[in-house]
């Protein structure tokens, strides 16, 4: 399997685009089947099969899976959340996301009987507590693991950080990092992504007086059920500036980024279905 693998900024553009044509998507909202349904196409059109994880009885109660079986159920995960708040255009946040997901399970489709099954996951109902991750995480091995993307594509001259850590790290003044958050439990997986990323990175393993500070997007289920899971981030709005406006639209972000942290996810993930 190539470990080096080539991902489309132009591609993430197309994907990001078709997400957010129809507007927010959350609730009753067109722009909720919409994304669906292109999400489950493009799967489909890269040859992997595509189950339907309902956690509730509206429409939008849905995860969307997808897996690459391996020799042990022990899956390693990439997952996104495709949902958005009510007035979220949701380019950043979580379209970015979703299309480097998306654009991971086109170059890993191809692995061949991996050591441990590849699992690709868009989960709903992010922004309303994590209900989508947390109805998954109930049906999956005590062992498997999860790379968390929430928001990957955007980059600024400036960079915040909670002030509450300011006494505890040192983080980077300019925003064109990619940030990788775990627990202590989960350091290996900081290190191994960080190992395999050509773009900057700035590792962070989470102290457990600052554990509160990090819970806001889908690792919190894994880490809850004390599941090794990595996120992924730009940081949001501790960057973002259209964190939760309609002015996330796609013409803010910086794709050729977004790109580079995709090619890292795969790497790091192929490395791990093959036990290396």
């Amino acid at each position: 399997m190539n470990l080096d693998p080539v991902v489309s900024a132009d591609r993430l553009a197309g994907h990001i685009t078709a997400l957010t044509a129809h507007g927010p998507r959350c609730g009753d909202l067109p722009g909720v089947a919409t994304a669906l349904r292109y999400m489950s196409d493009t799967l489909r059109d890269a040859g992997l099969p595509v189950t339907v994880e309902r956690y509730g009885s509206e429409l939008y109660d849905v995860n969307l899976v997808a897996e690459i079986p391996g020799a042990s159920p022990d899956a390693i995960e990439l997952c996104a959340h495709w949902d958005t708040t009510p007035d979220g255009a949701g380019a950043d946040d979580n379209a970015s996301g979703v299309a480097g997901v998306l654009e991971a399970a086109r170059l890993l489709r191809g692995l061949e009987l991996p050591a441990r099954t590849v699992r690709l996951c868009l989960f709903g109902g992010e922004e309303t507590g994590f209900l989508g991750s947390s109805a998954h995480v109930r049906g999956i091995t005590p062992g498997t693991e999860s790379i968390v993307f929430e928001m990957i594509g955007y980059t600024a001259p400036g960079q915040g950080f909670p002030a509450q850590l300011a006494e505890l790290v040192d983080p980077p003044s300019q925003g064109d990092f990619i940030a990788l958050v775990g627990e202590p439990d989960s350091m290996y997986l900081v290190h191994n992504f960080a190992l395999h990323a050509e773009i900057p990175v700035f590792p962070f393993i989470v102290p457990v007086v600052a554990r509160d500070l990090v819970m806001r997007s889908d690792h919190v289920p894994y880490w809850e059920s004390r599941r090794h899971s990595l996120l992924v981030t730009d940081t949001a709005d501790f960057r973002n500036p259209h964190y939760h406006r309609p002015t996330d639209t796609i013409d803010t972000l910086d794709l050729p980024f977004a790109a580079g942290v995709v090619e890292a996810a795969v790497r790091t993930i192929t490395a791990a279905a093959y036990g290396k």
